[in-house]
């Protein structure tokens, strides 16, 4: 087997523990929109996104890889936003 095909094989198993995480992130995102909708609270909160960045990225050792896992966030958190807001009744 060679350098790419173990690569390969690693980021395929990476990738299967990242969508375990997806799948329990998602759940614990459906009881915040439970709880946010039992208060009337809204969707969007700025300064839990805002924090919640902050606090991820200073746990980040890359300052070359930082830029990307800012927008990697980011993309997570516009999921969780759109499930709320398509699952907001």
């Amino acid at each position: 087997m060679n350098k790419l095909e173990q690569a390969r094989i690693k980021i395929d198993d990476i990738d299967c523990q990242m969508a375990e995480l997806f799948k329990l992130r998602m759940q614990t995102v459906q009881d915040v929109l439970s709880y946010k909708k039992d208060n009337h609270l809204p969707v969007l909160d700025t300064k839990r996104e805002s924090s919640m960045i902050e606090r991820n990225v200073s746990r980040f050792d890359s300052k070359e890889l930082e830029l990307y896992y800012v927008q990697f966030l980011k993309s997570i958190l516009e999921i969780s936003r759109k499930f709320q807001e398509d699952h907001y009744e």
